[in-house]
Formats: structure tokens, C-alpha cells, sequence
């Protein structure tokens, strides 16, 4: 993952991801089924075919969906004035999710 794929969410790009296993940001807040084109590696060198086929209201609704989210990947140029949906308030919200997952140590102390 690149930072050339939140700058074409920013401009309203639909990032196409060429990548089998891949863990994408913020995939428990983010449905990026309606926000990116995957493409299997195998087929990558049909990639041009695959995104001709796609259809204008296809394009459109993806393109609407990152409209209403890209901010969750962009960092806030105005650090006083945080957004709701900026990318720190979005990690802040990854991490606190994952902390929760986590379990604690059973033991108090590492040193006696």
C-alpha cells in the first residue's frame, strides 16, 4: 500500500490494487469493495481489459463512496482543528479497537 493510492482517493481516483493478500488501512472502518478495483496477480497483464469493462455507474458509485470517506485517509493540514474523520482520528480508533482484541499479561511485574 502507497501513498500514491490515498492521494487518487483524494482527487477522487479509484486506486486499482494488483495484489493477492494484502492488508488494507482501516479494513474494519473501510469497505474497499466500494472504494478500489482488485485485480488477482495472475491478472495483471489483462489489467486494461478488466478496468474497460467496468461500467460508467459502477465508476460513479465508487466514485461517490470515496467522496465520503477519502478524509479518513488524509492527514489534517490544520493540527488544532482535528477532523472526526481525518487519518490520525481513524488510527486513533484502529489501535483502541485492536488494544481491546489484545489480552493482557499475567504478570505483574518483569523484574523481581
Amino acid at each position: 500500500w502507497t501513498l500514491r493510492a490515498y492521494q487518487a482517493m483524494m482527487v477522487g481516483c479509484i486506486p486499482v490494487i494488483i495484489a493477492d493478500e494484502i492488508e488494507l488501512p482501516y479494513e474494519n472502518s473501510l469497505d474497499w469493495t466500494k472504494l478500489s478495483v482488485k485485480i488477482a496477480e495472475v491478472d495483471a497483464e489483462k489489467t486494461i481489459d478488466i478496468l474497460k469493462q467496468i461500467s460508467k455507474s459502477e465508476i460513479r458509485n465508487k466514485q461517490k463512496a470515496i467522496e465520503k470517506v477519502w478524509k479518513s485517509v488524509a492527514w489534517g493540514s490544520n493540527p488544532k482543528k482535528l477532523d472526526p474523520m481525518d487519518a490520525m482520528e481513524c488510527v486513533l480508533h484502529e489501535l483502541g479497537r485492536k488494544k481491546r482484541a489484545m489480552k493482557a499479561s499475567t504478570q505483574t511485574f518483569w523484574f523481581e
